[in-house]
């Protein structure tokens, strides 16, 4: 979907524009490196901040419901979505770069369904002050609307119903700023009866906010904090590991199981069958996934609450990657965490030629690099003696591109950045520095 990205004043991305394109399309891949604290997860989590763009005025709403009716939620439960569940304000005050006098811009262009498109976010260091979507509305690319202060120009095409369309301007007037435009028709959506809002306005435009909600984004945020959503058509897939459904759903339950059978049988040596264990209760089932695995010549049962660090952050990632064959785009940082560079270089080998919508990743497994993977898919931070930062293909940093070149070797010799540069250490002196 993405074909280029440009922040200003996010996290530590000052001023950043990345292409993602290729031939008047977005890439299918994007493989991103760079030495650790670079950026890598602050440009992952563009995206999540663009998801997240979209669901304040719904979080406003749920959090004035809760505190209305305290009595009913605990204090745990209002942190957790103080922290996930973000307005307006606690976005810029998490996201605008520390310091900065300037304002923070989000400007994403994209393609969906042959179409190009541009939606662009400006914030100060309190609320939006700019908002602005460009999309195919008939045959050529046109403003939807482009709004900034009082200032509000919107093109009347875009809703079918005038009565609605009266009635959309006035609550613009009420809320954004706290909002974005696509925020408050977002909670419309949700807020009237099935098929209200869709009926009311043009279907390109729903067709944008419907791309920007089914992302599936999995990004780092500090202190091994894990920030995200899944855009998946299939709950199962939410709790591949254990988890509670209808009867009615078994059927769905039968083929996850088929999937990651297959899966860890190909991807695992030593894992024999993948099935869950059923516990039926009224009209409900419990499942728990199992592993029959070969440990000392006998196969024996391993309950997935036992298996290791890197088993379980596969499962984790097995519906991102459906995500992105099924067609929706998937931004994963840190794809590599806990599991061998052979097997990630294997998935991600076999996956390439199956992406319909787009995988944007980060990683540190360099084997990649000397994989089948097409060079323009991978991307490295570099940065300046001034700090300034860029993120840019390598094959961008050749004059030609040439089968036999050693990507890899010159990556690791620095030549296209995103290695640590750094002097010996000497661990006996850091010792002597604590006794």
């Amino acid at each position: 979907m993405f074909t280029k990205i440009k922040v200003q004043n996010y996290k530590s991305l000052v001023r950043l524009e990345v292409d993602l394109s290729y031939k008047q399309d977005k890439k299918p891949l994007a493989i991103i490196y760079g030495e650790n604290g670079v950026g890598k997860s602050n440009f992952a989590s563009v995206f999540y901040t663009l998801y997240e763009s979209l669901r304040t005025m719904s979080i406003r709403n749920v959090l004035q419901q809760i505190l209305d009716n305290r009595q009913d939620a605990d204090d745990d439960l209002l942190r957790f979505l103080r922290k996930n569940l973000r307005e307006t304000d606690a976005l810029i005050k998490s996201c605008k770069t520390i310091n900065s006098k300037e304002n923070m811009i989000l400007c994403f262009e994209f393609m969906l369904d042959g179409l190009k498109g541009e939606y662009t976010i400006e914030y100060d260091d309190v609320k939006l002050v700019y908002e602005k979507l460009e999309f195919v509305l008939n045959k050529n690319k046109t403003v939807l609307y482009e709004l900034s202060g009082d200032d509000a120009k919107i093109n009347d095409k875009i809703f079918s119903d005038g009565d609605y369309a009266r009635e959309f301007k006035g609550l613009l007037n009420k809320y954004w700023g706290k909002h974005t435009l696509l925020s408050i028709l977002l909670f419309e959506k949700e807020d009237k009866a099935d098929g209200y809002i869709e009926q009311r306005i043009h279907p390109r435009l729903y067709r944008v906010i419907a791309a920007f909600m089914t992302m599936s984004i999995k990004v780092k945020a500090g202190n091994r904090a894990e920030r995200g959503t899944i855009g998946l058509k299939h709950r199962i897939l939410r709790e591949l590991g254990q988890g509670e459904i209808d009867r009615a759903e078994e059927a769905e339950l039968r083929k996850a199981e088929l999937m990651v059978n297959e899966f860890f049988t190909l991807a695992y040596s030593d894992i024999k069958q993948a099935y869950y264990r059923l516990d039926y209760r009224d009209n409900k089932i419990k499942y728990s996934l199992v592993f029959k695995k070969l440990l000392y010549d006998k196969i024996v049962d391993v309950d997935v609450e036992y298996e290791s660090t890197g088993t379980l952050q596969l499962l984790e990632i097995i519906p991102f990657l459906l995500m992105c064959v099924e067609g929706e785009t998937v931004i994963i940082d840190e794809i590599d965490t806990g599991i061998h560079d052979l097997l990630v270089n294997n998935i991600l080998g076999n996956i390439v030629d199956s992406i319909n919508g787009q995988l944007i990743i980060t990683t540190h497994n360099t084997m990649l690099l000397d994989s089948d993977i097409a060079p323009s898919y991978i991307y490295t931070f570099m940065v300046d003696r001034n700090a300034n930062k860029s993120l840019t293909s390598i094959v961008e940093y050749e004059d030609r591109t040439h089968p036999n070149l050693n990507y890899r070797t010159r990556y690791l010799k620095g030549m296209y950045g995103g290695v640590p540069i750094s002097r010996d250490i000497d661990f006996d002196e850091l010792w002597d520095m604590m006794d």
